[in-house]
């Protein structure tokens, strides 16, 4: 029954992984609409073209928070493979980690940046932040490469549990990759 438990977990954990990639994805998506951020707080008095600028520039932000619950759930995952197959098998939680840190934080500072001031970024800093927000501007691609990264880690250490016939052959393969006992 453990074996069946450990194989279905690392099922659900690669497939939330190849998910967490294509929601990544989706929050990179160049194409945008300023109706996608209208559930920013408005300033009273700002004029139509202000909120309309002020809106897109929001829209990398409406769109992390419309996934936060997915990110929740993504990161809880990390201790489970943790508690099971000990400190490694978070490992590749990491890189994940830090590609939603540095679009949330980039994201972030390029909006408070922007808001009152269209010309708040001197240009190099505009194109360092717009890589690291939309997809495809740049390459390399810090954020994708980091998301590949991941899924390859995870894959290395959850396929061979998902592919064994019996919980023996996969405990003996950890045990000997990762030296858990």
């Amino acid at each position: 029954m453990t074996g069946k438990r450990d194989i279905e977990l690392c099922q659900k954990v690669i497939e939330i992984f190849y998910e967490a990639e294509h929601k990544m994805n989706v929050l990179r998506s160049p194409m945008s609409y300023s109706q996608e951020g209208e559930g920013r707080a408005k300033e009273e008095g700002e004029t139509e073209r202000e909120t309309d600028r002020r809106n897109h520039l929001f829209v990398p932000l409406a769109r992390f928070n419309s996934q936060s619950e997915f990110w929740s759930e993504f990161f809880s995952y990390r201790f489970r493979m943790r508690a099971l197959f000990g400190d490694s098998a978070s490992d590749a939680f990491r890189p994940v980690d830090e590609a939603v840190r540095t679009f949330r934080a980039t994201a972030a500072t390029r909006y408070q940046a922007l808001f009152r001031d269209e010309r708040g970024l001197n240009p190099e800093t505009s194109r360092s932040f717009d890589n690291k927000i939309w997809a495809g501007t740049s390459d390399p691609d810090v954020i994708a490469d980091k998301m590949k990264e991941a899924i390859a880690a995870m894959e290395a250490m959850c396929i061979p549990i998902v592919r064994a016939t019996k919980p023996s052959e996969w405990w003996s393969g950890i045990y000997k990759k990762f030296r858990l006992f």
